[in-house]
């Protein structure tokens, strides 16, 4: 009773401090967008946001999400206001009449249906019945940002001209490639002549806290570098992003830098348009596409095969597929030693 009380307050709050003075301001009721989740998520909700925002104009719009990503919203400019309200269903259900509308956005990922069909940026379109996409939306980085970037790659002797960033986590465990893996392709990387390698991470993850990360051999630190808007103007920078199913991964996709997916647990046919994800590395094994299925199995809670998908995924192949998109940028690239 307590916890539902604090809810009811807390949405009663947000009526009081964040939609009453939206009112008042511009005499017209705001429209809420809602997509509580991973940044990754809240970036592909943008398409199917701007089309919505045409059918409300001179509307003051709210998007609502985790705290850590309330910037993407403003960077893809579909909100005046972001807010990080928990219980933010309430307010549609209580308060839709202080509304212009109430948009959740929620995939086949979110409730007991049958596997998901589509990217989540087609569901989230079809969703709310705007013109259907697969591609991520593009999002600019402001000068004060990539300036920012650069400061800290010159700081850290990393060439923007040259740069590869790789992310390998954290995440949840079964997203994640093996450290040793990764160490050989940087390796492998290196004696290709591609010396300016960055890992990009942060020490603290939204679901589990404070992480320990560790630096891979061969790469440079940026962990903990950069702020979300920031980390968009540093994959926009790099020449090649490699990484495992992540944010970042979405980011990459959001500023059309080449990249190589390391996919296991997940398909990036259900994240990605095909032109982004043409190269990216799957698994082979037969249960691969765990978190796909309905109900699901276990990517929360552990897995029982050891996560042989993404422990049998060859550092070999990850290095071809990353070798082919930098000499698709640079064709002399393979033959140059620094």
């Amino acid at each position: 009773m307590i916890g539902v009380c604090t809810r009811h307050w807390q949405a009663f709050l947000f009526v009081l401090t964040v939609i009453l003075p939206c009112i008042v301001r511009s005499w017209r009721r705001p429209v809420i967008f809602s997509r509580y989740a991973g940044l990754g998520d809240v970036i592909c909700t943008v398409p199917a946001a701007r089309e919505l925002m045409k059918r409300h104009p001179g509307a003051a719009f709210i998007y609502n999400c985790h705290a850590d990503f309330t910037s993407v919203a403003r960077l893809a400019g579909i909100a005046d206001h972001v807010t990080s309200l928990v219980p933010i269903g309430l307010i549609g259900h209580w308060y839709r009449w202080l509304l212009a509308g109430f948009y959740h956005f929620a995939n086949s990922d979110d409730v007991e249906v049958a596997g998901e069909k589509e990217t989540m940026v087609a569901e989230f379109c079809r969703q709310f019945s705007v013109p259907v996409t697969e591609e991520h939306p593009l999002i600019e980085v402001s000068p004060l940002a990539r300036s920012k970037v650069l400061e800290v790659l010159a700081a850290k002797k990393l060439d923007p001209e040259r740069l590869v960033l790789i992310h390998p986590g954290p995440s949840w465990p079964v997203r994640e490639w093996p450290g040793e893996k990764w160490e050989r392709l940087v390796k492998q990387l290196r004696q290709h002549g591609f010396t300016s390698i960055g890992q990009l991470g942060v020490g603290r993850y939204v679901n589990f806290g404070a992480v320990e990360v560790p630096v891979v051999p061969g790469a440079i630190s940026l962990l903990d570098q950069f702020t979300v808007e920031e980390c968009f103007a540093v994959i926009s920078q790099a020449k090649l992003f490699v990484g495992i199913d992540s944010g970042l991964l979405h980011i990459a996709a959001a500023t059309r830098t080449l990249s190589v997916g390391i996919f296991g647990m997940t398909f990036p046919e259900f994240r990605f348009a095909k032109s982004f994800r043409e190269g990216f590395v799957v698994t082979r094994v037969e249960c691969a596409g765990c978190e796909h299925r309905k109900p699901r199995l276990h990517w929360i809670t552990g897995c029982p095969h050891d996560i042989r998908c993404m422990w049998t995924l060859d550092s070999d192949e990850v290095l071809q597929a990353c070798l082919r998109k930098l000499q698709s940028l640079e064709p002399s690239a393979l033959n140059d030693r620094k």
